[in-house]
């Protein structure tokens, strides 16, 4: 009997690190003919002494799809790459966002106290799906900027506050740290975590002889130029919605919306004790409030792990579902509905359901006898 059951792991094992190795090698194939978002034309720019922020904003001209749309940090601490060509710069690029897309879900899994199997089934099920293995093949940066956010959630220590500051070179995503540093208080931590970006703009603006306020200036102002806006977000809908005449107007509305909303759920999921939780949860609120195309939803790998270490709640099970479904039918059904944009909102209100469901669990278990 006990070799029977060895047995059917061996067979369980096996077959999933074939998909694995499949999957990984499908995604690295297409990065090293792609890899297209990757910011190496950017870095050199900066190593060459020109301002990248104000040559786009002029209307320069992009290689690939690289816009430079980041904090000055991202081209600095990218500097290596900048002596290589870009063949090769890539494929070093692909081989670090493998090495991530295990690395990250082994720490939060170690973390949470998952077992050896629990992590490998999550490390299989991350590797092979949908978001990843697109992050893969446009060579994009969220794996590299998500560790950074994991870490002062993993262990509380200096050196891991100092560094989540590189989450902050995404706007899109580590504005959310900052939100959570200063709600809950943590200025030390907040002065730590500003340190790599205070560094890396002092280096950016020596390098290119610009005007340092200019320079901090640009790089929101090349965010503003290119409208950067998608469907399945509190941003982007209210962005196509017209309050004023004016643009700017509207724009200030829309973001000071946003920035209010997220205030409120952000000191919500700061009174929660459980780290992995309000990692989850943080990551849910980036999601929802701020523009992202699909290869972000990555971030949904906190839930699914804290999901996984508490399979047996009713709202784990529905958390795993939906995840599952974004990680793997999401892209397959979009190509067969004509309306996009409607099937992305659909995607925002589950979202936010989502978060909902999970931030006032207690309270609805208490209104409506409902065991989440």
């Amino acid at each position: 009997m006990i070799k029977n059951i060895n047995s059917k792991k061996f067979i369980f094992y096996f077959f999933l690190t074939i998909l694995l190795i499949f999957s990984l090698g499908k995604s690295i194939y297409s990065a090293l003919n792609s890899s297209a978002d990757f910011m190496w034309h950017p870095t050199k720019m900066l190593f060459d002494g020109i301002n990248h922020y104000r040559y786009f904003i002029n209307g320069g001209e992009r290689f690939l799809s690289q816009g430079g749309e980041y904090g000055h940090g991202l081209f600095v601490i990218l500097f290596p790459f900048s002596f290589l060509e870009w063949e090769n710069a890539k494929i070093i690029w692909v081989i670090i966002n493998v090495f991530l897309c295990f690395i990250i879900p082994i720490l939060i899994c170690k973390n949470a106290n998952l077992t050896n199997y629990q992590t490998f089934i999550i490390c299989v099920i991350f590797a092979t799906s949908s978001p990843t293995r697109m992050l893969l093949n446009y060579g994009q940066h969220t794996l590299f900027i998500m560790l950074f956010l994991v870490l002062p959630f993993i262990r509380e220590k200096k050196i891991y506050n100092l560094l989540s500051g590189f989450s902050y070179f995404k706007y899109s995503v580590g504005y959310v740290l900052l939100f959570y540093y200063l709600i809950k208080g943590k200025f030390f931590q907040l002065f730590l975590s500003s340190i790599p970006a205070v560094i890396a703009w002092i280096i950016y603006f020596r390098l290119t002889n610009t005007d340092p306020i200019i320079n901090i200036f640009e790089a929101f102002m090349l965010v503003i130029k290119n409208n950067y806006s998608m469907s399945a977000d509190l941003f982007s809908i209210l962005n196509k919605i017209t309050f004023t005449a004016h643009q700017t107007t509207n724009k200030m509305i829309t973001i000071s919306t946003v920035l209010f909303v997220n205030f409120l759920f952000i000191l919500k999921t700061s009174k929660i004790k459980n780290n992995l939780q309000k990692l989850s949860y943080l990551c849910l609120i980036i999601l929802i409030f701020s523009p992202h195309a699909n290869y972000d939803y990555i971030l949904l790998l906190p839930l699914l792990i804290l999901s996984f270490s508490n399979y047996k709640k009713l709202l784990s099970k529905i958390n795993i579902t939906i995840i599952i479904y974004y990680f793997y039918i999401n892209k397959i059904i979009k190509h067969l509905i004509n309306n996009d944009a409607i099937f992305q909102k659909i995607i925002f209100l589950i979202f936010l359901i989502l978060l909902v469901l999970n931030l006032y669990k207690n309270e609805i278990n208490k209104k409506y006898l409902i065991k989440l």
